[in-house]
């Protein structure tokens, strides 16, 4: 009996080198507890007296915690770092939680200790120790009292935090199993904490943070503060999507060199109850034992969803599982802010036209396009986040390998209008125009005008930043024009020019779908439009705009005042937003003068004269057309006032009666479609009215 030896290595002066080290000498502890506990019975059933044999064991085990202890200081003197010994640090378990979870461990970590243990049991065919065995073991070195054995059958929060959830309710105390999580036990043999759910992989090495720098700073001292005063803190980061929060709250965890474990708020709100009590569980094992943080993302609006009640107790919830927490927004308004007291918001702005720059700049030089992309042009004419200008160079790049060539500039513009097409749903309509600036022909104090329209969208930043325009005036920044003037005068090939010229998509409103008879539907759609443009970068067009812009009305019923409302509403959507809006109108008096003030560029489209009716005539037949000699565009600019669709449609009717006669396009084709063109207006022509071609 005096040579009883529970099998660790007794030698004091050698450190722990690894955790596996400090498991294998639990492991002969619990084993050797084990025969113990069964030579204790064995000589008791035979009616033999066992004090010899329990004095024994308590004097080898007071000599195996000495030198456990021991080598857990010496491991830490030198500098390693053991997770179990942090695990047992920071958790302060009873006496008989530790012994209990040391034995949940042992027998998960060493699968032959199974059936060792579980022919001990008395249940028999059970895998795992059960409550009733650690209290056996736990016995013969000091009989548990009350208070310690009700810890051990009640569960603290922190005890029932580390294992398994996986006892039925028809068992009594002493049979319920005690088994560790498999994350846990894992982290405790030296491993790094992985938890089963892991939305949000974070790259390695982090992509350059190219914005927001100010913001990570803040970030980084707040938490650092919270860190030392460890009162719970809640961090709320809002902006558009792609905007680079989660890379921010990267950079944040790897300044803080505190790991971030990410959690998607659609993912847990969609999980069962069980499975995501297990999930909150592990995040509060892993943030507490790795010193983490928890970020939280795709949070809903809590204002305008009705399912907020129980998204309260949720996040309450999340709240409580560990002291920092960040949260992901894109609205300032979407943080709950009743169910926390401490937070701090910061706003990931739209970047500045410079900032975009930089970083088309940035993604250029990467993709070995810099001179290829003109990078101050897209900065000034997208609106678009760092993340989405990283996309659509990616696109772009696959787009361009799959056409064998290297990346150019119509990859880039085409990956621009993939990611919007079909956003805009039913409210409008792609206009696919290929015109140019030489396809119009208008006075050129028009043209000059549309150009200086271009050109506020080309020089955004060296105006509005450079040159600090945009620090006097930090609203409505957006460029409203209208076309106005007389049907078939150009203002909808206008409205294509400018799209072409800047490489933006074009979209014509369909207002029939936008007003609605239902009072506040109409302001809902116009809203849902322009945030949905938002995240477009296209050119909205409302076309015949004088049937939402016109003069407002007396208000005498309350028909007249929802008019109003949608016409005031329709105002401050245009001033919020920060792209182009055109609109056109035949009837430019009818346009109420509120709208006047507020609009930038009212440009007039005008009856052409006889000059640009010349030039009209003779630009818009193609050069592949064949002509009869003597055929006189001249005659027909000078005696027919026209606009320039109806030339349009004049040319066309004449080539098509031409091929039918199987001629040339001549006078007699141009006389007769002119003939049919001022029908339709009710108009007859007489021989007399064509002259010497009569």
């Amino acid at each position: 009996m005096n040579n009883i030896d529970c099998g660790i290595n007794k030698e004091k002066r050698i450190p722990y080198l690894n955790d596996s080290e400090v498991w294998l000498d639990f492991a002969s502890v619990m084993e050797f507890l084990l025969w113990a506990v069964l030579q204790k019975e064995e000589l008791e059933r035979n009616g033999e007296d066992s004090a010899e044999l329990l004095l024994n064991v308590k004097e080898e085990m007071e000599e195996a915690e000495a030198t456990i202890q021991r080598r857990f200081e010496l491991a830490a003197i030198s500098g390693f770092e053991l997770h179990t010994a942090r695990f047992f640090s920071l958790y302060h378990f009873t006496q008989i939680e530790k012994f209990a979870l040391v034995l949940a461990g042992v027998v998960g970590m060493k699968e032959t200790l199974i059936p060792i243990f579980a022919s001990a049991e008395t249940g028999k065919n059970v895998q795992t120790p059960t409550v009733e065995m650690a209290l056996r073991l736990y016995a013969i070195l000091s009989k548990p009292d009350l208070k310690e054995t009700a810890h051990l059958i009640n569960k603290t929060d922190a005890l029932a935090n580390c294992l398994e959830g996986n006892n039925s309710s028809n068992k009594t105390w002493h049979q319920e199993t005690l088994t560790l999580r498999k994350s846990l036990l894992s982290y405790l043999l030296g491993q790094p904490f992985v938890i089963t759910y892991r939305k949000y992989p974070v790259k390695e090495p982090l992509p350059k943070l190219l914005v927001y720098e100010e913001i990570l700073k803040k970030a980084i001292s707040i938490s650092e503060h919270q860190g030392l005063s460890a009162e719970p803190l809640v961090l709320y980061l809002y902006g558009r999507k792609k905007s680079g929060k989660k890379l921010l709250v990267s950079y944040l965890s790897q300044c803080l060199q505190r790991p971030a474990s990410f959690l998607c708020w659609q993912d847990i709100f969609a999980m069962s109850e069980e499975k995501r009590e297990n999930l909150f569980q592990e995040l509060k094992l892993k943030t507490k034992l790795e010193n983490g943080f928890l970020c939280l993302y795709d949070i809903p609006n809590w204002e305008e969803d009705q399912e907020n009640a129980s998204y309260n107790s949720l996040f309450f919830k999340i709240m409580d599982i560990c002291p920092l927490t960040v949260v992901l927004g894109e609205g300032k308004h979407d943080f709950p802010v009743w169910i926390t007291e401490k937070f701090v918001s910061f706003h990931l702005w739209d970047m500045t036209a410079t900032e975009k720059i930089a970083v088309w700049s940035y993604f250029s030089r990467l993709y070995h396009a810099e001179n290829q992309i003109d990078a101050a042009l897209n900065g000034n004419k997208y609106v678009m986040s760092v993340g989405e200008i990283e996309n659509t160079f990616a696109t772009a790049y696959f787009t361009s390998i799959s056409n064998g060539t290297s990346l150019e500039a119509k990859h880039v513009e085409e990956a621009v209008k993939q990611r919007g097409r079909g956003n805009l749903g039913n409210y409008a309509t792609l206009i696919n125009g290929r015109f140019v600036w030489n396809d119009l022909i208008v006075d050129p104090t028009v043209k000059r005008q549309m150009q200086y329209i271009c050109a506020q969208v080309k020089y955004r930043n060296i105006v509005g930043e450079e040159w600090g325009f945009f620090e006097k005036t930090p609203y409505g920044r957006g460029i409203s024009v209208l076309f106005y003037g007389p049907p078939g005068t150009g203002k909808t090939m206008a409205v294509q020019v400018i799209a072409a010229e800047l490489g933006l998509e074009l979209y014509r409103i369909d207002l029939s779908k936008m007003v609605s008879k239902y009072i506040g539907e109409t302001e809902k759609n116009i809203s849902a439009l322009f945030e949905r443009a938002k995240q477009m970068n296209v050119i909205l067009f409302f076309d015949e705009a004088d049937s939402l812009f016109a003069k407002r009305s007396e208000v005498k019923d309350s028909n007249d005042r929802n008019a109003n409302a949608e016409t005031a509403h329709l105002l401050q959507k245009m001033e919020e937003y920060e792209g182009m809006v055109i609109l056109a109108t035949n009837l430019v008096d009818q346009i109420d003068d509120a709208f006047r003030r507020r609009i930038k560029f009212m440009i007039p489209f005008r009856f052409p004269d006889v000059e640009t009716r010349k030039k009209l005539w003779h630009s818009l037949i193609p050069d592949k057309t064949p002509l009869e000699d003597g055929i006189d565009l001249d005659f027909f600019a000078e005696t027919f006032e026209l606009s320039g669709s109806q030339i349009k449609e004049i040319l066309w009717n004449a080539a098509y009666i031409a091929v039918a006669d199987q001629k040339p396009l001549g006078n007699e084709q141009l006389k007769e479609a002119t003939m049919w063109n001022y029908m339709k207006y009710g108009k007859q022509l007489t021989k007399e009215d064509f002259g010497y071609l009569a």
